[in-house]
């Protein structure tokens, strides 16, 4: 290569294994599934109750109820955070399918341009 960026179109090819970024791209759905699941499930219980309106016996009369609400709030948190990550993971599962598939439909498209410009076989494309 002389500086110039003149040198063989091979050397800067780009590659990219369709089969295997679709993998990828499934792997990314089922993990924003789980994790949707999963935030579900924590939202659908109401964590702490255990510890509402109890009272340690009356000698050490403490209420519970700072520790259900940390409990409630934990889950919540949880909850949220695990949304924002399914949502991360479902946006990236797409982005790398549809990134697959423009390169799988480009490459096809490629291939019929290139089929047409090159000479018909046992033709001397001289």
């Amino acid at each position: 290569m002389d500086g110039s960026g003149a040198d063989d179109a091979g050397s800067r090819r780009i590659a990219m294994d369709t089969g295997q970024v679709s993998a990828v791209a499934s792997y990314y759905r089922r993990s924003s599934l789980v994790l949707s699941a999963v935030a579900d499930d924590l939202a659908s219980h109401d964590f702490g109750t255990w510890a509402r309106g109890s009272v340690v016996p009356e000698a050490d009369s403490v209420a519970f109820g700072p520790l259900a609400a940390a409990y409630a709030d934990m889950s919540t948190t949880l909850s949220r955070r695990l949304r924002v990550q399914a949502a991360a993971a479902a946006a990236l599962a797409d982005t790398l399918r549809n990134s697959a598939l423009t390169m799988a439909d480009g490459d096809g498209r490629v291939a019929v341009e290139i089929s047409r410009a090159l000479p018909a076989a046992g033709v001397d494309g001289r």
